[in-house]
């Protein structure tokens, strides 16, 4: 069980657009720590925009309290253009020391270089390391090296994967906002804007109830059926699924033959394995930003013009869920465009006296509620 964490003050850092001042402030909520740092930083808090310093928008409460504490957050008006962190380190190198950037260049190259290729050496020595034994460990206390340089609370294992798969969800969710938010008929079509807002409500609804799919990492959940099953085995064994257009990872198919195919792992064995499964992917099989952001877009409007509204159900199930998600070794992650792989255009909408129930794809039995 993975217990919902405690509403507490934490300490954060605030400037504005153009970084004149950093403050810092403690506050429990995005709206404190709106208030807070406006009236420090001498800004309207009525037009103001709360950002990370990648661009990222936070305009979420939940989103807000996944943030680490000392996170640098930026004030600035909503349409004022603000210049990411790394922009203004790229620029203030660019001013000092042209070398910088060089040697930057260099490791970047090399760590570019047939990078498949290093993690599949580095997953082929972590079989000769871990041990079935230690991967039945679950609590920190019992093996303390496996939580070795995390900055976690959790106690457990299962705790730790737990919020490692909410955090992937979680980046689904408000990247594909983030993107919607940007487009021309968000900012320009307020019909279309409120349909879309409606859809992401109720996509932020329905993952509170389980639990921003954290059991998909965690072995707690391996005998479940259905869309709230761990992607892993009772030990944590998790196996890569294959390419999105194949039914299997030809890799493991072939291992019998081929012992260098380690299309599998137990990040509950180490520290190193733990690693490693991050590199890891969830791939969306309908792309996410290529496919399912502008079916979106194209649901939105016709939603308005057919006075119908979003088919919400769908767009959660292909964003969210495992008929749309496969887990994959990140040999067998295929970043190419997923040619063949489209939403159905006759499920885009809705008539409006058709509920998009969400819990018609969960029961009691799979329950991922955790006290």
């Amino acid at each position: 069980m993975v217990p919902e964490r405690a509403e507490e003050m934490n300490g954060y850092k605030v400037t504005d657009g153009s970084r004149s001042r950093i403050c810092g402030i403690a506050c429990k909520t995005l709206q404190q720590l709106k208030e807070k740092g406006c009236s420090k930083l001498k800004l309207d808090s009525s037009s103001i925009v709360v950002r990370l310093q990648d661009g990222t928008i936070v305009d979420d409460n939940d989103y807000f309290k996944t943030l680490a504490p000392q996170t640098i957050f930026i004030l600035s008006p909503a349409d004022m253009q603000v210049a990411t962190g790394y922009e203004l380190l790229y620029n203030m190198l660019c001013a000092v020391h042209k070398d910088y950037l060089n040697v930057g260049k260099l490791a970047s190259d090399f760590l570019s270089q047939d990078l498949k290729a290093k993690i599949r050496d580095v997953s082929s020595a972590l079989e000769c390391q871990s041990t079935k034994e230690r991967a039945k460990l679950s609590k920190r206390d019992d093996d303390p090296a496996w939580f070795e340089g995390l900055e976690t609370i959790a106690l457990t294992k299962e705790d730790f994967m737990f919020r490692r798969s909410q955090e992937r969800i979680r980046g689904y969710l408000y990247k594909s906002q983030d993107d919607i938010k940007k487009s021309i008929l968000y900012v320009k079509d307020s019909k279309a804007r409120a349909k879309l807002d409606a859809t992401f409500n109720h996509f932020k609804e329905c993952l509170k109830k389980v639990n921003h799919f954290g059991c998909y990492f965690s072995r707690c959940f391996s005998s479940n059926e259905g869309p709230l099953k761990s992607y892993c085995d009772e030990d944590g064994q998790f196996k890569c699924q294959g390419k999105w257009n194949e039914n299997n990872c030809q890799h493991l198919e072939t291992l019998a033959t081929n012992g260098n195919a380690k299309h599998f792992i137990n990040p509950y064995e180490s520290k190193e394995a733990r690693i490693v499964f991050s590199t890891w992917n969830l791939d969306h099989r309908i792309e996410r930003s290529r496919r399912i952001g502008p079916a979106l877009l194209e649901a939105a409007k016709l939603a308005v013009h057919n006075n119908e509204d979003i088919n919400a159900m769908y767009f959660f199930t292909l964003l969210f869920t495992s008929k749309n998600l496969k887990l994959v070794h990140i040999v067998c992650h295929d970043k190419g465009e997923h040619h063949g792989a489209d939403c159905i255009s006759k499920r885009l909408t809705i008539n409006k006296s058709v509920k998009s129930d969400f819990n018609s794809i969960f029961n009691a039995k799979n329950s991922v509620s955790v006290a």
